[in-house]
């Protein structure tokens, strides 16, 4: 007799292939349509499948939508775990992540903070990127604790990290992935201007050293 707290079954490799696959599908068809507009029997036409289907997986239409906004955060982080080299590095491996799953992360970065229902969505990606600059302004060395940290430091951050994930997300949708580098290159001056001005403003002791424009993975 199963109980409250019984463990959920595992999910296996190919219900996860096609959870994914739903989520691609809606988040095209909630690009399209709008969240508010956009439908569970569209997205369930666009899948080829019946609502039914759908709802088995995704209880509701909201549950659906954070599902793809969680999923677009899942994959910056998985970015985030690989080392800093140098500026420039980060935002390639960013825009690798955000193309991965562009509808979502689009949407969640133009529409997340709309409706009160997705806004914890938006936040946790906000955080996720002040959390890689405010990394940044003390790199190598770890981030003081809240109490050690300078007054004005949030204030800092908080146009920062939306020019990050402005940024990236006008790439994803309007940019020329042959120019990709020019792209990285300039947010990577960006940061490395913001990140000297703010470590002055707040008078950081975080080494001085010119950190390099991170190459990896350019052309030749």
């Amino acid at each position: 007799m199963s109980v409250a707290n019984d463990p959920a079954p595992p999910v296996t490799e190919r219900e996860a292939e096609r959870r994914e696959h739903f989520m691609r599908v809606a988040a095209a068809v909630f690009r399209q349509h709008g969240l508010a507009r956009a439908t569970m029997e569209q997205v369930a036409a666009a899948a080829g499948v019946t609502k039914v289907v759908l709802y088995r997986r995704f209880a509701s239409k909201d549950s659906l939508i954070l599902a793809i906004f969680a999923e677009s955060v899942r994959r910056l982080k998985l970015q985030d775990a690989k080392p800093w080299t140098g500026y420039g590095g980060g935002m390639r491996r960013a825009l690798a992540a955000a193309r991965s799953f562009e509808d979502g992360f689009i949407l969640l970065v133009r529409h997340g903070d709309q409706n009160p229902a997705y806004q914890a969505s938006h936040e946790a990606l906000r955080r996720r990127t002040g959390l890689r600059l405010r990394s940044l302004l003390w790199h190598p060395n770890s981030v003081p604790p809240k109490e050690g940290r300078p007054a004005l430091l949030e204030l800092s951050l908080e146009p920062m990290i939306s020019f990050c994930n402005d940024a990236l997300a006008y790439w994803v949708e309007k940019g020329d992935p042959a120019k990709d580098e020019l792209f990285i290159r300039w947010c990577g001056q960006m940061i490395r201007a913001w990140r000297h001005n703010a470590a002055e403003l707040l008078d950081l002791d975080s080494p001085e050293q010119e950190w390099p424009f991170d190459t990896e993975g350019a052309e030749p």
